[in-house]
């Protein structure tokens, strides 16, 4: 893993230790929380459409592995694929859905920094996960 991959997932870490409801509802929030964050973010700059199939691509990149996981067509609504999402993850233990989500976010992030760089996806994402991450890491970056 480089340099880059832990930046993201340094993100991504961050992000998915924020406190979870400890109901189902809330464990289901949690877990599509970064999600809706990155669509709207994304969606602006890629459209719905370039939003579903960036995930659709991820979620076929990571179905080789977890083989229960939904790669339906990707031009379907922001709100359905969310859906779908989280059937597919609340069918899961709650480890392996963690895992899975950690996953599909880091696939996600690389995809879309092979598309726009890295620099660009890690603001995006400091931005749509509330920010900070950066500022307190630029002393590091020198």
């Amino acid at each position: 893993m480089d340099n880059k991959d832990q930046k993201r997932r340094q993100l991504i870490h961050t992000m998915l230790a924020q406190p979870a409801g400890s109901t189902a509802t809330g464990i289901a929030e949690h877990n599509l929380r970064p999600w809706r964050a990155l669509a709207t973010h994304l969606s602006p700059l890629i459209g719905d459409n370039g939003f579903g199939a960036l995930y659709g691509r991820t979620a076929r990149l990571q179905a080789a592995q977890y083989g229960w996981l939904s790669t339906g067509p990707s031009s379907t609504s922001l709100e359905k694929l969310f859906q779908i999402l989280d059937e597919d993850l609340r069918q899961a233990e709650p480890a392996v859905a963690a895992e899975v989500n950690e996953a599909l976010l880091l696939t996600l992030t690389s995809l879309l920094s092979e598309l726009i760089g890295e620099a660009l996806t890690t603001r995006l994402l400091d931005a749509a996960w509330g920010g900070g991450l950066i500022q307190k890491n630029a002393g590091e970056q020198k």
